[in-house]
């Protein structure tokens, strides 16, 4: 599965959870997101498994 996330930006109110991100991957069987409490790896994944709309941006 490849997966193309084109400057994906999610806002809660004020606050900027994800800004401009991109992403392109090649065939992937599995993708790990690491990183810290509130860096916006839930947020990412609901939005992927198309739970949240973005603020802006297209996956």
């Amino acid at each position: 599965m490849n997966l193309v996330i084109n400057n994906l930006t999610q806002r809660f109110g004020t606050t900027t959870v994800l800004d401009d991100l991109s992403l392109v991957t090649g065939d992937i069987g599995s993708l790990v997101l690491v990183g810290p409490s509130g860096g916006g790896k839930s947020t990412l994944l609901r939005i992927l498994a198309g739970l949240d709309v973005p603020t802006a941006g297209q996956n």
